[in-house]
C-alpha cells in the first residue's frame, strides 16, 4: 500500500512539473524578452539589431521568424539577415553564467546551422562561433559587394569557426574550409583579355590570426584556368582595404593571355609545353594587383 501511494505522489509530481513548464512556456513575456535582446545586442554592438515574431520551441528553444542587422543610418539595407531561426539552449552551460546554443536558419537560398558560446552570457561582443553555411547565395548581396569591393556571384559552402569580439576579425581567430561553386568574379588585369572569370569553382583551407589570414591548400578553376594560390591576407577594419600577399600558380587558355612583347615569349614556353604560368597577387581586397613571373 505504501509504496502504491508513493507511486502515486511521484506521478503526481512529475504531472505538476510537466504542466508548470507548459505554463511557463505559454505564459512567458517573450515580447519583452525580444525587446530587452535588441536593445542589449544593439547597444554592445554599435548596430541596429531586428528579431521578429519570437515564440517557444521545445525542449529549451526559440524560434525566431527573422533576424536582421543593419546600420545606424536611417532607412539603411540589412547587411545579415536570415529566415527561420531555431535556437536550442544547453542547460549545463547555462548554470555556469555561460550562454551556449545551436542554431539553425535559412539564409541567402541556404542553410547555416551551428554552436555559439558567450561567456560571460551577458557579453555579446566576445563569442565562440562554429558554423557551417550550405550553398549561401552571394548574389545580389549588397553587403558583400561592399565588402570585397567589387560584384561577386557564386554559391558558399563551408565550416568556419571563430572566437573573439564580435565583428572585428582583424582581433579574432580561428579557420576552417570553403568552398565556392558556380562563381564569377570580376578582374581587372593588364595581363588578361578577359574581365570576368566565369564557371569560378574555388576550395581553400584558412586560417584567422594575429590580425591576418592565411590561406593554404587553395585550389581554383574555370572558364579556360586552373590553378593554385597560398599567401597571407593582412586584414584591416575595412575588409575591402585588406592587403593582399599572394603566390600560385595556373593553366591558362592561350586566348585569355595579353602579355606584352617581354613577357610573351617566355610565357608561350610555359604554355605550349602546359606548364603553369607562376603569378603573384598584391594590392588590396578591393584593387588587386595581378602580376607574372
Amino acid at each position: 500500500m505504501k509504496r502504491v501511494v508513493t507511486k502515486r505522489a511521484l506521478g503526481y509530481f512529475l504531472w505538476g512539473f510537466v504542466f508548470a513548464g507548459i505554463l511557463i512556456v505559454w505564459k512567458f513575456p517573450y515580447q519583452s524578452l525580444q525587446e530587452r535582446l535588441v536593445a542589449i545586442a544593439s547597444a554592445q554592438l554599435g548596430v541596429k539589431f531586428e528579431i521578429t515574431d519570437m515564440s517557444p520551441s521545445l525542449p529549451f528553444g526559440l524560434k525566431l521568424a527573422k533576424c536582421a542587422v543593419r546600420t545606424m543610418e536611417p532607412e539603411s539595407k540589412p547587411f545579415f539577415e536570415v529566415n527561420q531561426v531555431r535556437l536550442r539552449f544547453k542547460v549545463l552551460p547555462l548554470l555556469r553564467g555561460r550562454l551556449a546554443f545551436t542554431l539553425r536558419s535559412q539564409a541567402y537560398g541556404g542553410t547555416l546551422s551551428g554552436d555559439v558560446r558567450l561567456t560571460p552570457f551577458y557579453d555579446v561582443r566576445n563569442y565562440q562561433l562554429r558554423v557551417r553555411g550550405q550553398k549561401i547565395q552571394l548574389e545580389g548581396q549588397s553587403y558583400v559587394s561592399t565588402l570585397l569591393g567589387r560584384q561577386v556571384s557564386g554559391k558558399i559552402s563551408g565550416d568556419i569557426n571563430l572566437k573573439g569580439p564580435l565583428g572585428d576579425l582583424v582581433n579574432a581567430s580561428g579557420g576552417g574550409e570553403f568552398k565556392l561553386e558556380e562563381g564569377s568574379w570580376p578582374i581587372d588585369s593588364a595581363y588578361l583579355r578577359t574581365r570576368i572569370l566565369e564557371g569560378l569553382e574555388v576550395s581553400a583551407t584558412i586560417e584567422l590570426s594575429g590580425g591576418s589570414l592565411e590561406i593554404t591548400e587553395c585550389e581554383f578553376k574555370g572558364q579556360g584556368f586552373q590553378g593554385t594560390v597560398s599567401g597571407k591576407v593582412i586584414l584591416q577594419p575595412r575588409l575591402a582595404g585588406s592587403t593582399l600577399n599572394l603566390a600560385g600558380e595556373g593553366q591558362l587558355d592561350g586566348d585569355m593571355v595579353n602579355l606584352p612583347a617581354d613577357k610573351r615569349r617566355v610565357a608561350a614556353a610555359f604554355l605550349n609545353r602546359g606548364k603553369p604560368l607562376p603569378f603573384k597577387v598584391r594590392g588590396t581586397v578591393a584593387e588587386p594587383e595581378f602580376r607574372l613571373f
